[in-house]
């Protein structure tokens, strides 16, 4: 970051790879492959995330990864408040951790989709965010029927929620256009949670 001091530089890099491994640490794998003995990438949508956890492990487990995503969301804005302490770190940490969920380096660079994560850490973020874009989603589920476009609707909405909750403040629009396109990356039609894909073989 240009004009930081060399040691706080190096205290915002410790935040971001920090939050990255937070991020990362794959709990949807972990849980579904100790309770079957199976990689949950090569099981129903593939998706190393809570809702296909529950289709291929049942609630329990679901609720259990679901936790843990949670607990990972406060772990890692706690890394860049912990560490630095500015707006800016935190979320810096934030959207870190959501990279670290797409693409883990504990399973391949492969991943979940963030939406938990993300939910839990814009709690802790902005509460007023999360009640509007909760509206933004139900009122265009309740049009259309269809959680595809709902989804699509809340994540293309965020950074301009941010732009307004905080009068253009460019930390949170800079925050909230890093998560959104990654979330649009991860979030096509053709591997929602509700559609299957055909199940590859495990290999040794």
């Amino acid at each position: 970051m240009p004009g930081l001091p060399d040691d706080h530089l190096m205290q915002y890099l410790l935040v971001a790879v920090l939050a990255y491994l937070v991020g990362a640490v794959p709990f949807a794998y972990l849980v579904v492959r100790a309770l079957t003995g199976r990689d949950i990438r090569r099981m129903g949508s593939g998706n190393v995330g809570v809702m296909n956890t529950v289709r291929q492990a049942g609630m329990p487990a679901g609720i259990l990864v679901f936790i843990a995503e949670g607990v990972k969301g406060v772990s890692a804005l706690s890394v860049g408040r912990f560490i630095v302490g500015t707006d800016g770190a935190t979320l810096l940490a934030a959207f870190m951790a959501l990279v670290g969920v797409n693409w883990s380096i504990f399973v391949g660079f492969a991943g979940g989709r963030g939406t938990t994560l993300s939910l839990f850490m814009l709690v802790q973020i902005s509460l007023p965010a999360v009640l509007i874009l909760a509206a933004v989603w139900l009122t265009v589920y309740a049009i259309k029927r269809t959680n595809f476009l709902a989804t699509r609707s809340v994540i293309l909405l965020l950074p301009v929620v941010a732009w307004v909750l905080t009068s253009g403040d460019w930390r949170y629009v800079l925050c909230g256009l890093g998560m959104s396109s990654v979330l649009l990356l991860r979030h096509r039609r053709e591997t929602d949670d509700h559609l299957a894909i055909v199940e590859v073989p495990a290999t040794n």
